[in-house]
């Protein structure tokens, strides 16, 4: 098997650029050696501080715990392979941060969270297209797609 360095993801051997990040593959070995270096680099174990529903939440999030000096990692379970089975049930993605953060961060989550709920009820008005390609939620009116960047 083969793994891209950037996402992780799994490819076959005749694969050989990851289909979401274009970068060259590389084999079983290298990648966990790349893993144990990441490990031994941040000698936090991170765990789950929240589900995210996009793409959006995911930027905003990350960006407001980052800004309250929380180490963050975004893990993104958007994957072709996965749209339309996976998320519905797991979401889109998880953040995790280190133990310690843990309350802080899903403090902050919980109140970002309730902001997104309550600029949804106040947007109700705002007409919603859905790009042909990725099936995500877009302003009508875009020329291309901020999430898989094709042209309308």
């Amino acid at each position: 098997m083969k793994y891209c360095p950037f996402c992780e993801s799994e490819y076959f051997d005749e694969i050989e650029i990851c289909a979401d990040c274009r970068a060259p593959l590389i084999g079983e070995e290298e990648m966990k050696k790349i893993v144990a270096e990441h490990e031994k680099e941040t000698k936090e174990i991170f765990i789950k501080a929240g589900v995210l529903e996009n793409q959006f939440e995911a930027d905003i999030i990350k960006n407001a715990l980052e800004k309250e000096g929380i180490p963050v990692i975004i893990r993104s379970f958007h994957d072709t392979a996965y749209n339309g089975i996976f998320i519905p049930q797991k979401g889109w993605g998880l953040v995790l941060v280190p133990a310690e953060y843990r309350a802080k961060a899903e403090d902050l989550i919980s109140t970002l969270k309730s902001t997104f709920k309550n600029s949804d009820e106040h947007s109700i008005d705002e007409p919603v297209a859905q790009c042909p390609r990725c099936g995500e939620n877009i302003v009508p009116g875009n020329e291309i797609c901020p999430f898989c960047k094709k042209p309308l």
